[in-house]
């Protein structure tokens, strides 16, 4: 009886997905930005799901011998996590933060604290993660006298539908498995323009498998709530579409032990802003290589990794990418320490 309530309610959010997914390639055939821009991050998005998905498909395809639930999580979940990490990067950009005696976007040096936490239990897994970033004087903090403090808060929690209905019904073609994602953002900083976000995150996750790591697609229905300074308003957004993938692909070149990371956004307009323009869709990405120091100088695995990229964000809080601080990109540099005990994703 609770697998076939469970399966309805997959039914009638899967209906209700298909249509916001509808009505979001609508939106995506119209474009937001230069016809160039908007072909770019269309490509990144399905080439990322796509190539990934092949290259997982064979993987899925060879069955594992069938497993009671609690063996389940034992065989595809990696033990829960606790990262510190430093992060510098020398060109972000901010909206309507421009250079004086300028309207060129300022390029905003930016140092950043970031914890992350991940947890498992028996039906699913919570990951949170908390970012400090403190800009110097090229954005200051409203008032001035020194550079923007900002705090950024993410919050994701999933229950799993194979540990639910314990069973392997959601392991099938290229997926080990289908979640219900229940997710926040929060941020607030100190800045002129005082950005505020307050977002809910909810819909299925699709679990790709994977040799090792992981490679995660969210697809959610998707509600802002922000402020900005300008105009001294709140913002109150319409629902939105969002596509999420996040990702983390161990690899070794030699004896040398590296992982591919990151995360990225796909968020559909959500209606007006507090000046009454209608925000355009934005795009965001932030992917990374770690080099794992701990294996290579300490022989221990995992401990201290240290990481490059870089940031991409092309209409920031859905702002159109003519308005200065808009679109950015800077690359990232970072070194991270691993607190808990649990270093195994490269065996």
């Amino acid at each position: 009886m609770f697998f076939r309530l469970v399966l309805g309610w997959l039914a009638t959010l899967q209906r209700k997905m298909f249509q916001e997914t509808m009505n979001a390639m609508q939106i995506l055939a119209r474009p937001c930005c230069s016809p160039t821009l908007h072909r770019i991050h269309l490509a990144l998005l399905c080439g990322m799901l796509l190539s990934l998905s092949f290259f997982a498909f064979p993987l899925a395809a060879q069955d594992a011998p069938p497993a009671s639930p609690g063996q389940q999580r034992t065989a595809f979940v990696p033990p829960g996590s606790d990262v510190l990490a430093y992060w510098y990067g020398p060109n972000y950009r901010t909206i309507f933060v421009t250079k004086p005696n300028s309207a060129d976007a300022a390029n905003i040096p930016r140092n950043s604290l970031e914890y992350t936490h991940a947890g498992f239990w028996t039906m699913g897994s919570n990951v949170g993660d908390l970012t400090l970033s403190k800009s110097n004087m090229a954005e200051p903090a409203n008032g001035g006298g020194s550079g923007a403090v900002e705090v950024y808060f993410i919050w994701r929690s999933t229950l799993g539908l194979n540990e639910v209905t314990h069973s392997r019904s959601f392991h099938v073609g290229p997926l080990r498995d289908v979640s219900v994602e229940l997710g926040t953002n929060l941020e607030t900083k100190n800045s002129s323009y005082s950005p505020a976000e307050k977002t809910i995150y909810f819909g299925p996750t699709l679990q790709f498998a994977v040799p090792k790591g992981f490679f995660n697609v969210g697809l959610h229905l998707r509600k802002e709530w922000n402020h900005e300074a300008v105009l001294g308003k709140a913002d109150d957004y319409a629902p939105d579409f969002n596509i999420e993938p996040t990702w983390m692909l161990p690899f070794a070149i030699g004896k040398v032990l590296m992982a591919y990371s990151g995360f990225a956004e796909y968020n559909t307009p959500k209606g007006k802003d507090s000046f009454g323009a209608a925000p355009v869709s934005e795009f965001l990405l932030r992917n990374y290589v770690s080099v794992d120091l701990g294996a290579l100088l300490l022989h221990k695995p995992q401990l201290i990794e240290l990481n490059g990229g870089f940031w991409y964000w092309n209409n920031e809080y859905g702002k159109s990418g003519s308005d200065p601080g808009a679109k950015q990109f800077t690359p990232i540099f970072g070194i991270a320490l691993r607190l808990d005990k649990s270093r195994a994703h490269h065996n």
